[in-house]
Parts: structure tokens; sequence; C-alpha cells
């Protein structure tokens, strides 16, 4: 190694001039790194072995200094039988990004739909199941107390935007996203589970209802099980058989909107987009005036 790295610092020194001589003249730099060559490939089958076990070793490292960082976790037990696609039960559940984050537990019979009002916790419920999932396969690790589950090929269909370059319009790029579950639940041999945020909100309200009752019957077919948030409470009348029901509300007082994140079953009984609305600054009167119309509506089943 000397012979062929001697003299690289440049420093100037006779050693490195007589050096450089002796390699001009006898190239007995290229002949030494041949037989480093040689020396590797007699040992080549160590050499990757050495390898692989320092890298075992690295990621261990990289998963034990990050469950420190963590406080509290788990490690993931695995149902055997992985046939079940209905099998999760994650008792104190979190986001491991968020910030004193409340903590959910959730015993998984089949499939599941959230509803509730906005800014209550959907979204990010959805997300923290997801990751742990993925978590628990991986790193095996959980962000929770408790992680006990199947195995899956994990899917999802959320926080999507439209394309102006490839000229698709946010339905359009949810529409093939939601495809592209259907095509990957067909094609997979392991139980799938798929997450979907506000399934077809890129379009109207019938058509919403009418194709998203019939997309996540689908979803959760025999292979498969779904997590989805939706705003439409048809949709909880529509699939009871099929899903369970859970929700996340707020609570109302002085004016004020807050919210305590806790899951909870059943369906929403309350909205609230209205008085965010009016709490983020919106004049009372449109607020008041929409809030009648609504009524109106709910009431008698026409707008006002």
């Amino acid at each position: 190694h000397f012979l062929v790295a001697g003299g690289s610092s440049m420093s100037g020194t006779v050693l490195d001039s007589v050096l450089d001589y002796v390699r001009i003249l006898f190239h007995v730099d290229l002949i030494k790194i041949s037989t480093m060559v040689h020396e590797i490939k007699k040992y080549e089958a160590e050499l990757l072995l050495l390898y692989e076990e320092i890298g075992k070793i690295d990621t261990m490292l990289s998963i034990a200094s990050y469950r420190a960082s963590l406080g509290a976790y788990a490690v993931p037990e695995f149902e055997k039988g992985a046939g079940n696609a209905g099998v999760l039960t994650i008792q104190g559940m979190y986001h491991p990004l968020v910030e004193n984050p409340v903590r959910n537990d959730l015993a998984m019979k089949k499939s599941i739909l959230l509803t509730g009002s906005n800014a209550s916790g959907k979204s990010t419920f959805l997300k923290a199941a997801a990751i742990n999932i993925l978590f628990a396969q991986t790193i095996h690790t959980v962000c929770a107390g408790r992680y006990s589950a199947s195995f899956y090929r994990i899917f999802s269909s959320m926080a999507l935007r439209d394309d102006i370059l490839a000229k698709e319009s946010y339905f359009v790029v949810e529409v093939k996203s939601l495809k592209r579950l259907f095509d990957r639940e067909k094609a997979s041999d392991i139980p799938v589970f798929c997450f979907v945020d506000e399934i077809l909100r890129g379009t109207n309200t019938v058509e919403r209802v009418a194709a998203s009752s019939l997309l996540l019957e689908a979803l959760a077919g025999k292979n498969a099980v779904c997590m989805a948030a939706t705003h439409d409470i048809e949709l909880t009348y529509l699939l009871e058989d099929i899903y369970e029901n859970y929700h996340f509300e707020e609570r109302v007082a002085d004016g004020t909107i807050s919210f305590d994140y806790l899951l909870k079953e059943g369906r929403a009984k309350s909205r609230n987009a209205l008085l965010l609305m009016e709490s983020l600054g919106f004049e009372k009167e449109i607020t008041e005036k929409a809030k009648k119309r609504a009524d109106v509506f709910l009431q008698e089943g026409i707008w006002e």
C-alpha cells in the first residue's frame, strides 16, 4: 500500500521525489495494485460477509438510537398465519413527528371508516397508523405501547395534488391513485392494507357518494383491509355492514373550538366548518346565513 500511495501527500520531500522516479521507471505502483486486487479476490467471500455484518451493526445502531430518541416504543408482535387481513391491535399509538401527541388505542376487526369535523385529527390518525405498520415491518419498532398484527403490503391514496405539467386535474390524479390500489390488491398474495383520505373529493357530492361506497366496498375485500377518512356521513350508513365506524370530534365553548384528538366509536354527529370560518375572521353574517341554508337542506332535502 505504501508503494502505491506513498508520495500522494505532495509534500515535496526527497523521499517523495525518489518514489516518483521509482514508480515511473519500474511501474511499482501498478504491479502492487495488481497484487492487492489478487489478495482481495482471494478473500472475496470473507470481505463480503464482513461488509454485510458491518452494515447490520450500523443499521441496528441507527434503530437503537431512534428508539432512544422516542422514549416510548414497543417491539411488534406478528400473528402466525398472515392470511387474516383484519388482524390489527395497537395500544397507545402516536405519530412520531407530533410534539406531545395524544395516544389512541385501536382493536381493528375489519375495515374502518373515519368521520369527524375539520382539523379534528382524521388525517393524522391515518398517517400514524400507516407509518407504524411500516415501522413494525422494517425497523421492528412502533410508536405505541403494544402492537400486534399480520404482515401487510401497504398502499395509500393521500395528500394528492393536480399535475399541471401532465395536464391532469385533481380528480384524474385521484382516480389513478385509487386504480393503483385496486391493481395491487388483485396481484398481491399478501394481505393489502389501504389508506385513503377524503375519497373522490374532487367531484360532485352525488357521484362521489355513489362511487365511493362501491370503491370502498371493493377495497375491503377478502385479501385486503382499508382505513378511510371522509366527510360524507352517508357512507357510514351505506357501508356499516362492511366498515366499523369511528370518529373524532370537537369541543365548542364560548365561541371557540378545541379538539381532544381521541378516537371514538360510531359516526360523527357534529360539523364545525362554519365555526372554523368564523374563528378565522370571516364575517358572522356569512357564516350565519350559511348555517341557516344548511339547516334547511338537512330538514327539507332541497337547497334554498
